[in-house]
């Protein structure tokens, strides 16, 4: 039974229909990517890869999950068909982990996707890009972190959209920037830790919008370790809140 409802999730969130957008925007980072030094005749390849990945790719990342993640329960809630997934006789802390782990593998192919095609666009080709693999990791440690957040928030809150969109496109985008420590808040200066970009030299602008502009010190350890800790204190509490308050249709999601 477990096996059959995370295939079912898998082929839900890999419809062509629903997929597809998402393949867009990926062949939009190539683009980007592709044109960056039509933008900044001064930027590298490497200064073109890491900018479009900073400022895109992690962004793509978080709208991705916030999506991808709420449909797990809200979703099921709005559109009044959550009775119908509580029927089934698996427990309900296994129900949301293996929907929630589903999402995750989709929003980390996203990821990965709009990565390897930044890449592929700021090298002109397959060449050896040395930032590559730690952006995959970092995008795959993002998609069970953000996930990890986002499902929680769904949980607590009606119209969880909206917090969700929020949180990755203002707090994510202002947090890093801030002085001080308070990049500690903020789960892209994680991922920013992970990846270890480097420095986007003396553009302010470009610093701003990719998250540089802060004070960030993370390291790559340091970083792997809060957020595996991150995800797990939050998945198990989503679960236990799951498994221990009713979910209803909503009669006003229409």
């Amino acid at each position: 039974m477990e096996s059959a409802i995370f295939g079912q999730a898998l082929r839900e969130y890999f419809r062509p229909k629903r997929y597809l957008p998402w393949v867009l925007l990926s062949v939009l980072c190539f683009v980007m990517a592709h044109y960056w030094h039509d933008l900044l005749s001064t930027a590298t390849e490497t200064d073109a890869y890491t900018n479009v990945a900073s400022i895109f790719v992690y962004h793509i990342l978080a709208l991705a999950s916030a999506i991808f993640t709420t449909a797990i329960i809200s979703q099921e809630v709005e559109q009044k068909t959550i009775v119908y997934l509580l029927t089934r006789p698996v427990p309900r802390w296994k129900l949301l982990s293996i929907r929630y782990v589903a999402s995750c593998i989709a929003v980390s192919s996203i990821g990965i996707l709009c990565a390897v095609l930044a890449s592929v666009g700021a090298y002109h080709g397959l060449s050896s890009n040395p930032l590559l693999f730690k952006d995959c990791l970092a995008l795959i440690v993002g998609a069970f972190a953000y996930g990890a957040l986002f499902l929680m928030v769904s949980l607590m809150f009606n119209r969880a959209m909206i917090i969700c969109l929020l949180f990755a496109f203002g707090w994510e985008t202002a947090v890093p920037n801030m002085p001080g420590q308070m990049y500690y808040l903020s789960i892209y200066s994680y991922l920013q830790g992970i990846a270890q970009h480097p420095s986007p030299g003396g553009n302010k602008l470009l610093a701003l919008l990719s998250g540089a502009a802060g004070d960030n010190t993370l390291s790559a350890t340091t970083s792997y370790v809060a957020m595996i800790g991150m995800v797990l204190v939050v998945v198990a509490a989503a679960t236990w809140w799951f498994t221990n308050f009713e979910y209803l249709p909503r009669e006003d999601a229409e």
